[in-house]
């Protein structure tokens, strides 16, 4: 049988409660994931936070939304220079070449609640564990009722890696599970 150990992730990217949210935005993005178990300086898993709270927190904000929209009425016709005078929010559809970058378009957005929230703000406080030799049969069947993607895999209380609806996929598309 098919255990979670066979199929977790094992280098687990984790976030601390005081890193702002705008910098969360950041690593989710640049390192493709969907959300992140949330660890105190000492080690101690205190939550995950998802791109789902980010939207949350997005659609919350108000002045956010508003920018946002603003920014891309602005936005005139894309310089390649940086001399557009305004952000062009079609940015994140070019080319990884182009000169034009989404940290740029980030970095050019006016203050907001990204950047004064903290990801404690923001994160669940609580957290889906499990065994790392759960039958994967039966992970599948834990992530389907908790209507979750991702659970953490802990050993004596410490965070050891991470399992996904996406890990399952795998293993299915692999032929390793029925």
């Amino acid at each position: 049988m098919l255990k979670v150990r066979d199929i977790m992730q094992t280098a687990v990217l984790t976030v601390t409660p005081d890193m702002p949210v705008r910098r969360l935005t950041r690593v989710l993005a640049d390192q493709e994931i969907s959300g992140t178990p949330v660890v105190t300086s000492d080690g101690q898993l205190v939550g995950v936070v998802s791109a789902t709270d980010v939207v949350r927190l997005a659609a919350d904000d108000t002045d956010v939304r508003v920018q946002t929209t603003r920014a891309h009425a602005d936005a005139a016709v894309l310089d390649p220079e940086g001399d557009s005078g305004g952000p062009d929010p079609h940015g994140f559809f070019l080319p990884e070449d182009s000169p034009f970058t989404a940290e740029r378009l980030i970095d050019q957005v006016p203050e907001s609640e990204f950047d004064t929230a903290q990801v404690a703000d923001i994160m669940t406080p609580v957290f889906f564990s499990v065994d790392a030799d759960t039958d994967v049969n039966e992970l599948a069947e834990f992530l389907v009722r908790g209507r979750i993607h991702r659970a953490v895999v802990v050993q004596e209380n410490r965070l050891v890696g991470i399992v996904t609806s996406g890990d399952v996929l795998r293993a299915v598309a692999q032929r390793h599970l029925n």
